[in-house]
């Protein structure tokens, strides 16, 4: 199986685990979030973001632990927990910082896909056929 194949592949398995979560539409709201967090503040600061709200809102920690999943399954970074996450990107040279981030917008990309389609939440928490039928209106 080729590197993209597996990246989706543990994508679909992390989200379809949240599917009866109790937060899953704030999981939703925060994954739809997520690639635009890298891209704007860096890899870095979107993961201590994850890591400090984790602590009051456990949706963050959900999510970061599924980013270091879908890496792990991509072959970009293998860590034991999502602080080591953390503390590996930090830890990192430049270059190494532009794979990881690459790698990482890859995953959060496939995440949120997976979110739209499987969890069917949209960017606000909202459940998207809701959106669809208020449109409809």
């Amino acid at each position: 199986m080729i590197r993209s194949h597996r990246v989706a592949t543990a994508a679909y398995e992390r989200v379809t685990a949240r599917q009866n979560a109790d937060n899953q539409k704030k999981y939703g709201a925060i994954a739809h979030k997520l690639p635009g967090m890298i891209l704007q503040n860096g890899l870095a600061q979107a993961t201590g973001f994850l890591l400090a709200k984790g602590a009051s809102a456990p949706e963050h920690l959900m999510l970061l632990d599924d980013l270091k999943e879908v890496l792990r399954a991509g072959g970009a970074l293998d860590v034991p927990d999502h602080t080591a996450l953390h503390t590996a990107i930090i830890g990192t040279d430049l270059a190494q910082t532009l794979k990881l981030t690459r790698a990482a917008l890859d995953a959060s990309g496939w995440i949120k896909r997976y979110v739209q389609g499987v969890l069917r939440v949209d960017a606000t928490g909202a459940a998207v056929e809701q959106n669809t039928e208020q449109q409809g209106n």
